[in-house]
């Protein structure tokens, strides 16, 4: 599509059609507040999304660019040369804080540009009677119009996207300052905090985290998925029949929070949602609670979740707190809960591929009640395969399996998640 600020100079009128072209542009700079007036009355009317109270910026914005216009045509200045105007560039910035996209404020342009057209050619029909002279000075202003607004279109749109980029940066970053002081209960103004964040915080929550593994090996990977992160915490929370979703960036995970009137969403946390999909996000989720408190305390059972579903090496997608409690309490000091499966288990804590199939074993074993029929049925083994794995385990703890019964389990299940995963088949 070629540049109409290229074609103005061969449609330049004749003497006469210049000269009434000049006529007219006096007539607007001698008129300018009320043409002015008259634009940003087209805008608002055509443009209905924007506010009444907008209005006063769009009358400067347009006023000073009407400025511009008589100056520019006056002196014979080139309409690619156009430099938007002070008072241009804040109604811009203004459409990025009232969340106006940048498409209607294009729009509020193509507006004012038309109906000075039809202001021009009515000022030009009673001066110019002759429609060969009308046709030339009209074609001209149109073209120089079009021009003079292509170049500040181009201009307005650097300066609308950069401060769009600023914005949502400063409304992340204090969307993130009133989390953290939430969480750390520095926040006595919850009214003025659910206002300052646009979610309520007098209602039922769950918290949760979504996150790659990929993106914790790789920072310059994990930037570039916080988009993916974000689509998948919209459909966790819609999953939850949630209205919304509240997200901050912590490090390289998304921390999220959804809420509802209502406990209705403790239900949610055990329906079918739990497969990871193919897209390499994980998500670990904390159980409802009420209010600020439950909002905090949602978050940290997240955050619990989350270094189990770590440990875990990738066993789900989807880990609910309520599902991993218990895991999550022993492993609260890991060096600790390494130090007690090492106790508990000796020499059975060892890392070859024997003392792996014991380990499974002997945890079968015990959680179908100290049962060789049972676990032999569920490992798909014969009787005398468990029996003699169980006696062979029991040789490297020292003791009879049903002996510290209790420290065993936990022992058997801690070496789950802190020390290499034993195969689940025999």
């Amino acid at each position: 599509m070629p540049d109409r600020s290229t074609i103005a100079p061969t449609l330049a009128p004749t003497h006469a059609g210049r000269a009434e072209l000049g006529a007219i542009v006096e007539a607007l700079s001698a008129d300018l507040d009320a043409v002015s007036a008259r634009l940003s009355d087209a805008i608002h009317r055509h443009l209905g999304e924007l506010e009444e109270d907008l209005r006063v910026w769009t009358l400067q914005s347009v006023r000073a660019n009407m400025g511009l216009i008589v100056t520019m045509l006056r002196e014979g200045t080139p309409p690619s040369t156009a430099e938007a105007p002070p008072e241009a560039l804040a109604y811009a910035r203004e459409y990025v804080r009232r969340g106006l996209g940048l498409e209607t404020l294009l729009r509020a342009y193509r507006t004012g540009q038309r109906e000075l057209s039809r202001i021009a050619m009515a000022r030009l029909q009673p001066t110019m009677p002759e429609a060969e002279h009308r046709v030339e000075a009209v074609g001209f202003f149109s073209d120089w119009m079009f021009g003079w607004v292509d170049a500040l279109e181009h201009r307005l749109t650097e300066v609308y996207m950069a401060e769009r980029e600023q914005w949502v940066r400063g409304a992340d970053a204090m969307r993130a300052a009133e989390v953290r002081a939430l969480l750390d209960g520095s926040r006595a103004d919850l009214a003025g905090v659910s206002k300052r964040l646009v979610y309520e915080l007098d209602r039922h929550h769950i918290a949760f985290l979504v996150w790659s593994d990929d993106a914790d090996d790789d920072a310059g990977h994990g930037q570039a998925r916080f988009g993916d992160m974000e689509e998948r915490a919209a459909a966790v929370a819609q999953a939850l029949g949630a209205h919304g979703v509240l997200t901050i960036s912590e490090g390289r995970h998304l921390a999220c929070w959804a809420g509802l009137h209502g406990a209705t969403l403790a239900a949610k946390l055990s329906e079918p949602t739990r497969e990871p999909g193919d897209d390499g996000l994980r998500v670990a989720l904390g159980s409802p609670g009420h209010g600020a408190e439950g909002f905090c305390q949602s978050h940290s059972e997240a955050l619990r979740a989350r270094q189990v579903a770590k440990l875990g090496r990738g066993r789900s997608g989807w880990t609910p707190y309520v599902d991993v409690a218990l895991d999550a309490l022993t492993i609260h000091d890991l060096d600790e809960a390494r130090r007690f499966v090492a106790r508990e288990l000796g020499p059975l804590a060892a890392d070859n591929d024997n003392t792996l199939r014991l380990r499974g074993t002997l945890r079968v074993f015990l959680e179908e009640g100290a049962s060789f029929v049972r676990a032999a049925r569920r490992l798909g083994v014969h009787e005398n395969t468990v029996t003699y794995r169980v006696h062979r385990a029991e040789d490297l703890l020292g003791h009879r399996a049903v002996e510290r019964q209790l420290e065993l389990r936990v022992a058997l299940r801690l070496a789950r998640l802190v020390l290499p995963l034993e195969p689940d088949a025999a």
